[in-house]
């Protein structure tokens, strides 16, 4: 008995102390034993009560750091592989033998190698303007491959039904190469207008019905027929600036009236006079003796801008603005400036992509800059050093002129009618 009692008792007794250990422990106990202290977890940030009704607001994502974006950009534009290979017509809306002509055939024989993927460079005319801008906006390709060659910017067919009313600023504009102010330059004033013809400008014939003496004894111009019949503003500015001097003058209508046939008129004895740009610079180069001989006399400077000197020789008379009459002058601006506020431009078709148009320009504008046997050549048809309007500003300058020849119009449309009906009314339809 005594025996097992110690056997229980030793038992019971290595329990108790095995339960304590345990419990010393941490060991699993199922009571609530509190948890060890440790760092306490940071406390949330407070919200503010809402009012009742509002609803809780769905909390704010997280700002995510900045990633490239997932989505495929866009490939540029290979200049390089697109124009090689092709073949790209530059159209001129002239006769050949004219300026514009020889201009747009030397600029075209260096071009190629300009162009990213040189490629061929083929240039063609076609003298009926409002065909070639019909054309060249509804007809032509849009790929870069057909280019227009104008020796001005001819705002007024954006205006008329005959060239469905699509406006030149609807163009993609490349660039432009020379001085757009214009010359009244005479041919053999002496022989034409009389001995004292080399000492005169323009305004010093105000008031007389003969000019004293030659064989026309006035200012014989011409334009056109279809420039006349349509009222285009060139033709009626000559003709304004012409009555509001009171000069005597005769007006004449042609078929053709580009510079080769204008010099041809001149030999036969047609006219004696005409109103253009950049003749006035050949002539040291085409006709060296004209100018130092008298031959040939610039009798106003007809703007936009002033006349430059040719080949040494300064214009021989200052602008007709500072003459015609103060209530004649806004008029003479209206209808002179916008059409000629630039010379010997550059377009493609409307709708060409922007990226074609880009390459193309960055093109010929380095031709000009960068070449120095082209721009010798060029200056030597132009008689003048050619000055490049690059893209941006040729396009800015073109959407400016155009609202204000679009303001104009209506001057220009009662002067011209007024002027045809004085001097040409056989184009008047009864």
């Amino acid at each position: 008995m005594v025996t097992r009692w110690s056997v229980m008792t030793k038992g019971l007794l290595l329990g108790a102390i095995l339960l304590f250990v345990l419990a010393a422990c941490g060991g699993d106990d199922p009571t609530n034993t509190p948890a060890p202290t440790n760092t306490p977890a940071p406390e949330p940030t407070p919200t503010a009560t809402l009012l009742p009704g509002v609803p809780t607001p769905t909390p704010a994502p997280a700002t995510p750091t900045p990633m490239a974006p997932a989505a495929t950009p866009t490939p540029s534009f290979d200049a390089e592989a697109y124009f090689k290979g092709k073949t790209i017509r530059i159209m001129a809306n002239s006769n050949p033998g004219g300026g514009t002509d020889s201009q747009g055939r030397v600029m075209s024989a260096f071009l190629s190698k300009h162009i990213p993927g040189n490629p061929r460079i083929v240039f063609s005319n076609n003298g009926n303007k409002p065909l070639e801008y019909l054309f060249s906006a509804t007809e032509a390709p849009k790929d870069g491959t057909y280019i227009s060659w104008n020796s001005t910017p001819q705002l007024n067919f954006g205006f008329e039904e005959d060239t469905r009313f699509i406006k030149r600023s609807s163009f993609q504009f490349l660039g432009a190469t020379i001085d757009s102010t214009r010359a009244w330059m005479t041919y053999d004033p002496i022989g034409n207008l009389g001995p004292d013809a080399n000492d005169k400008c323009l305004w010093d014939y105000a008031g007389m019905t003969t000019t004293g003496g030659g064989k026309h004894g006035a200012f014989y111009l011409a334009d056109e027929i279809s420039d006349v019949a349509e009222g285009a503003p060139g033709f009626v500015a000559n003709a304004y600036t012409s009555e509001q001097l009171n000069i005597p003058f005769r007006y004449f209508a042609f078929d053709t009236v580009d510079t080769n046939a204008v010099m041809t008129m001149w030999a036969r004895g047609d006219i004696n006079t005409t109103v253009r740009s950049s003749l006035w610079y050949r002539f040291p180069l085409e006709q060296p003796d004209w100018l130092p001989e008298g031959k040939l006399r610039v009798y106003t400077g007809m703007g936009p801008g002033s006349l430059g000197a040719s080949g040494g020789f300064p214009a021989h008379c200052g602008d007709v603005k500072e003459h015609l009459p103060a209530e004649s002058l806004d008029t003479f601006k209206a209808i002179m400036n916008p059409p000629n506020y630039m010379s010997k431009a550059l377009w493609l078709p409307p709708g060409t992509p922007d990226n074609i148009a880009d390459a193309l320009s960055i093109g010929i504008q380095s031709a000009f800059e960068n070449d120095p046997k082209m721009v010798e050549k060029y200056g030597a048809v132009a008689g003048e050093t050619p000055r490049f309007t690059d893209r941006a500003t040729g396009t800015a300058s073109t959407i400016e002129n155009e609202a204000i020849f679009e303001e104009a119009i209506a001057i220009t449309k009662r002067e011209g009618d007024r002027l045809i009906e004085k001097y040409f009314p056989q184009y008047i339809s009864n």
